[in-house]
């Protein structure tokens, strides 16, 4: 019975380039500086591209932290393999 370690990566896990894995950060960071950039610029509609450029990262982190923590609840019936270690 031949079993791989368990340090070995699986190999179902898809080997990201660096430009996979920074665009989005990288993108959420440059519309952010625009937002702080516009901000600079005046009044009226620059004031509105900056709360637009600055509530993007909001958005996306209240969208994407809900959706991870709905994720990450376990059934009502299933207990935790940690469960029974922090009740000892």
């Amino acid at each position: 019975m031949s079993s791989s370690p368990p340090s070995a990566p699986s190999a179902r896990i898809a080997q990201l380039s660096t430009w996979q894995v920074f665009r989005a950060p990288l993108l959420i960071g440059l519309v952010a500086a625009a937002g702080l950039t516009f901000g600079l610029f005046g009044d009226g509609v620059w004031d509105g591209l900056c709360w637009l450029g600055l509530s993007v990262p909001i958005l996306l982190a209240l969208i994407y932290g809900a959706r991870w923590n709905i994720g990450s609840k376990v059934a009502p019936g299933v207990a935790h393999a940690d469960a029974g270690e922090a009740a000892s």
